[in-house]
């Protein structure tokens, strides 16, 4: 019941918090989804993984969605003076995630330009911040989202 009551009242900042958690799991499902399709396609020569790239345009533009949904996310509150109680662990944490959002699209962008060289390692970075930012994620809403941990 007490869950009911809280989906009720949600507030502007809970709405695009909700949104940039499901654009979170958008972007980082497109390239795995993008991937598979290009696994089922034979290569026809040995060309450039251009077409790949240009493929993911949904990425490239949701991820920066997702930066900016977070930052207002958590700027509605902060703003408005009126902070409810919650824990402050979980808001470092998610100080900390929105940090490698940002780190994130600044590798993002660097990664579509980058060589085959520097590509493959940038990719495992790019995969390494994103379970950085997903973990974050979780344990920002265990300690301050509905069903916190902490009263």
């Amino acid at each position: 019941m007490h869950l009911l009551f809280e989906f009720v009242f949600i507030s502007p900042a809970d709405i695009l918090g909700w949104l940039s958690v499901v654009l979170l799991g958008a972007v980082i499902a497109i390239p795995y989804l993008k991937n598979r399709a290009r696994a089922r396609v034979p290569e026809s020569n040995g060309a450039a993984p251009r077409p790949y790239l240009n493929a993911l345009w949904p990425h490239y533009w949701f991820a920066p969605a997702v930066a900016v949904g977070s930052f207002v996310h958590a700027w509605i509150p902060m703003a408005s003076g009126h902070m409810p109680h919650t824990s402050m662990r979980g808001l470092w944490l998610a100080t900390y995630a929105l940090g490698l959002v940002f780190l994130q699209i600044l590798l993002g962008l660097v990664l579509r330009f980058a060589g085959p060289a520097t590509a493959a390692f940038l990719r495992r970075v790019h995969f390494v911040c994103m379970v950085g930012i997903v973990a974050l994620l979780l344990a920002h809403l265990l300690l301050n989202g509905p069903l916190a941990l902490t009263s």
